[in-house]
């Protein structure tokens, strides 16, 4: 083989190569492109689930759940102060009811306990749980 014909296919495994290269270094930076669409997408859909869990209010068996709290709470903080056979018992168990559904949907701002994200489910019922009426005279 001549020194021209070696020449010639030098060149030419040498542009073969130019051209992988070229479509490598494209591959590349479309990858590099993919994966940072991927992660503002992945960002985006996690503010998105995040919004949509701040958004939903209590299922009826939190419901269930919270009136119970409250019932117990009430009576509790009644059976402390009076005797079941007084003739007030009644009346400050509804007295305490309405404290603590009041201050509850004050506590987390919403206008129906109902309302109450269910991210903030657990703190309410703490919430109803530890109420103390001293801590709103």
């Amino acid at each position: 083989m001549e020194t021209g014909q070696i020449l010639a296919v030098v060149g030419q495994q040498l542009q073969w190569s130019e051209q992988q290269g070229a479509a490598v270094r494209m591959l590349f930076e479309a990858m590099g492109a993919m994966k940072t669409e991927m992660a503002e997408d992945k960002e985006e859909m996690k503010m998105m689930v995040q919004e949509v869990r701040d958004s939903v209010t209590l299922i009826d068996a939190e419901c269930d759940q919270m009136q119970t709290a409250v019932r117990l709470r009430s009576n509790e903080l009644t059976k402390h102060r009076f005797k079941d056979s007084d003739m007030k018992f009644k009346e400050m168990v509804g007295k305490y009811r309405r404290m603590i559904w009041s201050r509850l949907k004050e506590h987390f701002s919403v206008a129906k306990y109902s309302h109450i994200r269910r991210i903030d489910f657990d703190d309410a019922i703490d919430f109803v749980r530890n109420f103390q009426p001293e801590d709103y005279i």
